[in-house]
Parts: C-alpha cells; sequence; structure tokens
C-alpha cells in the first residue's frame, strides 16, 4: 500500500516535503500528492468552486489561510482572477478531496511576484475542494443591477434588491453566498463612482451579517464617499466595537474626527 504521508519540517528557515512515489508532475510543472480522497465529483467549468486553502512561501513561511479564518474561499472555475496552477489544482480535485501542490513561479505570481510574494517564487498550496455552485450571488444580482447599462447609464438597484430578497426566500438555491459577495458589489460600485447605490449595498450587507466589523468598514467608506460624516463615524465605531485591532476604521475616525 502506498504511503501517503507528507511531512512538514522546517529546516533552516526552509519547507522541506518529503515526496514519496505518489507525487505526481503534470506536463505544466505542477507537482502534487493527494492526502485525501472524497466521494465527490468534478466541478464544471463556469461553476463556483467553494475551497478551503492554506499557501505557504518556499522559506516556510504561511502566506495566508482560509482555514485561519474558517472562511472557505469560493471563486469561478476557471478564472483569470485566480493563478493558473490554482485553476490546474481545481481541475484534478473532485469534491472532498485534498491535495499539497507545489506551484512554480510561472504557474504562480510570475517573475515579479506580488506584494510579499517575492519575484520567481515557488509556493505550496495545501487545497480542499469541499463543494460547488451553479453561480454565486453577486454575480446572479449583477445581470439585474446593470442590465442595459452601457446602453442607458441607469443602475437597477431597486430590482436588484428585489431579486435579492427573491433569491433570499428560495434559500439562495444553489449560489454561493457569503459576506464577501455583496461587498465585492458594492466596491464594484465605488470604482464606477456610485457611492449612493454602494451604499445600499452595503447597508444590505449588515443586515446579513451584522456581527461582521467588515461590512460597517465598507458602509463607513460609502457614506465618506457621500460626504455624510456622521454616518461614516458612526459605522466605523460598529466596525470598531466587533473587532478592536480594525486598523482601518481607527485611521478613518482619526480622519472623520479631524473634519
Amino acid at each position: 500500500m502506498k504511503s501517503l504521508l507528507t511531512l512538514l519540517i522546517l529546516v533552516s528557515s526552509q519547507l522541506l516535503f518529503a515526496q514519496t512515489n505518489d507525487t505526481i508532475t503534470t506536463k505544466s510543472g505542477l507537482k502534487y500528492f493527494i492526502t485525501q480522497k472524497g466521494n465527490g465529483k468534478a466541478i464544471d467549468s463556469g461553476s463556483i468552486a467553494i475551497q478551503h486553502y492554506t499557501v505557504w512561501l518556499s522559506n516556510g513561511k504561511k502566506l495566508d489561510s482560509s482555514r485561519d479564518r474558517n472562511q472557505p474561499f469560493a471563486a469561478e472555475y476557471p478564472s483569470k482572477d485566480i493563478i493558473k496552477g490554482t485553476n490546474e489544482a481545481l481541475s484534478i480535485l473532485k469534491i472532498g478531496d485534498r491535495g499539497i501542490f507545489i506551484m512554480p513561479y510561472y504557474l504562480a505570481y510570475g517573475e515579479k511576484g506580488r506584494s510579499v510574494v517575492p519575484p520567481k517564487e515557488t509556493l505550496t498550496f495545501d487545497i480542499e475542494l469541499l463543494d460547488s455552485k451553479a453561480n454565486s450571488l453577486s454575480k446572479e444580482l449583477e445581470k439585474t443591477l446593470y442590465q442595459n447599462y452601457k446602453q442607458d447609464s441607469v443602475l437597477k438597484l431597486k430590482q436588484t434588491i428585489k431579486k435579492f430578497y427573491q433569491l433570499k426566500k428560495s434559500k439562495f438555491k444553489d449560489l454561493w453566498m457569503d459576506e464577501n459577495e455583496l461587498n465585492t458589489m458594492g466596491y464594484g460600485l465605488l470604482g464606477r463612482k456610485h457611492a449612493a447605490e454602494a451604499a445600499a449595498i452595503f447597508k444590505l450587507n449588515t443586515k446579513e451579517y451584522p456581527k461582521s466589523f467588515n461590512v460597517y468598514d465598507s458602509l463607513g467608506e460609502a457614506y465618506m464617499d457621500l460626504g455624510e460624516n456622521k454616518l461614516a463615524i458612526l459605522n466605523y465605531k460598529k466596525s470598531l466595537a466587533l473587532n478592536p485591532k480594525n486598523e482601518n476604521a481607527t485611521k478613518m475616525l482619526e480622519k472623520l474626527n479631524q473634519n
């Protein structure tokens, strides 16, 4: 019986993997081995892949982990919004599977790197494919919000909120829903200079996730853009009460109180 054991050992500040004969190298150069076999099926192209992940730099430093946040990550598969190596990993995994994926720099963040990722950096991912959904809430709502937007430049905000409650009534059947879905929509609106509409979406999110510091932080930002400083202060204070370590809220409150 082949061994599927993997040892993660920090030696001289480097993360070393004891690879076994179970390690596979694909044509792209991605190396992987499966650590857990599930009973699910492969995910369809265009669906939303729901996953847990942890990623390390080549020196063994943990870069990020959805498991540490206890918040699964969801993304369309395949997508330009996720790195090539992750797209390939998701093509290999079936629902319930978990594996270690070693991604050369050209499957990760390339020659230049990104933020805290150094140039030409090999990344190691621990990915577990939890589930898949046919679509995400944000994509579904944006069909209504931006309907004919290129032609008439009119946002369908009332229709979108109505659609939200219709979907909620059906318990968001086959849609991925978390607090980031409405937040993504809100920041998309802010980017298009629609602060009032963004505030409405963020406010909706506070009703759905009243214990999340992040949603109040986002609503505060929209009110700042609108010049509604009292409302911005109120929401930043709510955010800070939920998470006293929210440095952005502290910074924004200092700025607002100076005005």
